[in-house]
């Protein structure tokens, strides 16, 4: 592959797992990780992390950047903020995909409207002041929130449009659920091992994301298509896994912006 230059389409964080996703023009990055992404969660009474999987209505959440912090809302106009000062003592040992985390209730009002609009008694957390989360990539030792296993995803527009062509459903970006939108060739994605940012740094691409049941999940009603579900693993087959877009790290970045230009690096 020929290196060739891309320009960021679109970018998105996820200030708390598995709820919807905000628009940004601009990404950050700090010595936490991406700014305002994932840095809160839900846990149930277990103090196990809610995910879209177990609870496909989380995607019906929408947040707002106002001042002082993120204001929730669902689809019947109920809502509240998440102060960004707002804290608590109390502390709860939990997991991401078995990796143990310390966490600390973000807000107790906050985790009642939460437990009264899911039905179930649920925690917002964040992480104690003393913990923090690492992942190796290519040497480096990368810092992150409560994303799965990686700092972000990249995926790509045009494999989206094949893929919705080949499923005959048009299937918006949103299912996927990236940070960083690109515009390449269809499936090229796969075989770039980098982009690089001309002002300095750059992503650097780790292994491709295995998906699992979520992108059948219809992002503007939260139903899961259980039709669509094994259309979306056929197509998506690579080596055996289903993948769709591909985890990375940002090395030496302060941060990125939609329509910068990027040059590929092949993998």
């Amino acid at each position: 592959m020929q290196p060739q230059t891309t320009a960021i389409k679109a970018l998105f964080v996820y200030p708390v797992k598995s709820l919807g996703g905000v628009s940004v023009a601009t990404l950050r990055f700090n010595s936490a990780g991406v700014v305002n992404d994932r840095r809160y969660m839900l846990v149930d009474g277990k103090n196990r992390m809610l995910t879209l999987r177990s609870h496909s209505q989380l995607s019906q959440f929408h947040l707002a950047q106002l001042e002082g912090g993120w204001q929730v809302s669902n689809h019947k106009g109920s809502g509240i903020l998440i102060a960004d000062n707002a804290s608590t003592e109390q502390l709860i040992d939990t997991e991401v995909w078995s990796t143990p985390i310390r966490t600390r209730e973000k807000s107790f009002e906050v985790s009642a409207w939460f437990s009264e609009q899911l039905d179930e008694w649920v925690r917002l957390v964040e992480f104690d002041d003393l913990e923090s989360r690492y992942c190796p990539v290519d040497q480096h030792q990368m810092p992150f929130g409560f994303a799965d296993v990686f700092p972000l995803l990249v995926c790509n527009v045009q494999s989206l449009k094949q893929l919705s062509q080949a499923v005959k459903y048009p299937l918006a970006m949103a299912r996927f659920r990236p940070n960083v939108v690109i515009d390449v060739p269809a499936d090229s994605e796969y075989q770039i091992g980098a982009l690089k940012c001309e002002e300095g740094g750059q992503l650097l691409f780790a292994e491709p994301c295995v998906r699992c049941n979520v992108p059948a999940i219809d992002p503007l009603t939260g139903v899961y298509q259980k039709d669509l579900h094994p259309q979306l693993k056929a197509q998506l087959k690579r080596d055996s896994k289903v993948v769709f877009g591909l985890n990375a790290c940002a090395i030496h970045c302060r941060q990125l912006s939609v329509g910068q230009v990027l040059v590929t690096v092949p993998g």
